[in-house]
């Protein structure tokens, strides 16, 4: 859609203004204005808001054996990673797993350094419109978030900027599995990004879908903040159980409901 493809293309004098004519406004569904709303908040999300944290990134040691290689590829499932040499906040460059199939297929002995690519650092304060735009002109996928002291805060993905715009995006590694899964008696374990109207079906619920989709927007909205892993919060009859956080998205949540005493 050209509403899409103007603010892809390279900023004009004025940077910071995104151009959405009223009647390409008019021609949007609901998915399309989510889209748009998404694409306006990157021009003010920084990096920080976004990124992988740290503590939740797979890094790889420059001087890692080819066994412990291998074993961190079967396991991550990932396919790029961050090398550092000495400590983490030292990262010489990213590992591409396809630059390992080579050596992996002949038994021969890895030197990482020798194939390492170039890591693309960039401050987490900055916003995402521009870090997609730079992403897009070097043709890298993956940056290096570092804090105002030179550490390193994490990592972030293009995908991770795109999903921003357009929702979650599915790839080979994520799990597909059911939605709604019943584990107890009045217990269930749901995905996040479970549509509220489908949830209210399943489980015979009332939650208002009205002003939210997801069943994660809708326990956001009820924290008003971005909740840690196991915290609890009730609605009417309902206890919200927060079992997977990853970055500023609610992954997971299981739902109690309370029986009348």
């Amino acid at each position: 859609m050209a509403i899409f493809k103007r603010f892809f293309q390279e900023k004009n004098s004025r940077q910071n203004d995104v151009c959405i004519e009223t009647e390409d406004l008019e021609k949007l569904d609901e998915a399309g204005m989510g889209m748009v709303r998404g694409i306006v908040e990157l021009s003010v999300t920084p990096v920080k808001e976004v990124l992988i944290p740290r503590i939740d990134t797979v890094f790889l040691a420059e001087n890692s054996a080819r066994e412990d290689i291998f074993n961190l590829l079967i396991e991550s499932g990932h396919s790029r990673f961050p090398v550092y040499k000495e400590t983490i906040d030292n990262v010489v460059g990213i590992l591409y797993a396809k630059d390992l199939l080579p050596f992996l297929a002949r038994g021969e002995n890895i030197q990482i350094a020798d194939i390492v690519r170039p890591a693309y650092f960039v401050p987490e304060t900055m916003k995402l419109d521009s870090l997609l735009r730079e992403m897009k002109q070097r043709r890298v996928h993956i940056a290096v978030a570092v804090d105002e002291y030179g550490g390193v805060s994490g990592i972030i993905c293009m995908e991770d900027i795109l999903e921003e715009i357009v929702g979650d995006i599915q790839d080979e590694f994520d799990n597909e599995g059911e939605e709604i899964v019943e584990v107890g008696n009045n217990q269930w374990l749901c995905d996040a990004r479970v549509n509220l109207e489908e949830l209210n079906e399943e489980l015979g619920t009332d939650i208002p879908d009205t002003d939210f989709e997801t069943l994660g927007g809708f326990v956001f909205d009820l924290f008003g903040k971005i909740p840690g892993r196991y915290e609890t919060i009730s609605w009417k009859d309902y206890v919200f159980v927060i079992q997977s956080v990853e970055g500023h998205k609610i992954r997971q949540v299981k739902i109690l409901r309370e029986e009348a005493e």
